[in-house]
């Protein structure tokens, strides 16, 4: 299967393209320009450079958050307007859990965090098992200590922004 991923939850722009469980193409991008200005250039060159069209992709994921809430419309509207001009299935992934899951293979507890501006954090915690991950907490807002104190004392691989 033939997967698109966007993720538009934060300053920093990723596109990816996989073909069942192997990456085959990806782009990011952090060069202070506008997700609008960017995201379907790089959705382009990402596909092209790949070797395959638009007409190659069997569904399309896209983060839903948190995060910029300008960036998420941006990449939401997109994939929408992809998924439905292409009769493309799409779907969202918590923008935390994706950012988990870069660190899964290491075992343990696992905190996504992202600046959700004034003094707080978007966040949520994980523990990788063999079969994926597990879900602790949910995505959430809370200021940056409470988030350190919620992890108490055990060992936590950090990961986000």
């Amino acid at each position: 299967m033939i997967i698109l991923g966007l993720d538009c939850s934060s300053k920093t722009l990723s596109v990816a393209l996989c073909e069942d469980t192997r990456l085959i193409a990806q782009l990011s991008l952090d060069a202070g320009l506008t997700h609008s200005e960017t995201l379907l250039p790089i959705i382009d060159a990402v596909i092209r450079n790949a070797g395959k069209s638009v007409s190659d992709l069997e569904a399309i994921a896209v983060t839903k958050g948190p995060g910029s809430f300008t960036g998420l419309r941006i990449g939401l509207s997109t994939v929408l307007g992809l998924a439905w001009a292409s009769n493309i299935p799409c779907c969202g992934v918590s923008s935390l859990e994706a950012a988990a899951w870069n660190v899964q293979h290491m075992g343990g507890q696992i905190c996504a965090v992202m600046d959700a501006r004034c003094q707080q954090v978007y966040t949520a915690t994980f523990e990788a098992t063999e079969d994926g991950l597990r879900r602790i907490t949910p995505d959430q807002a809370l200021p940056a200590a409470e988030t350190l104190q919620s992890l108490g004392e055990k060992s936590t691989i950090l990961v986000g922004d």
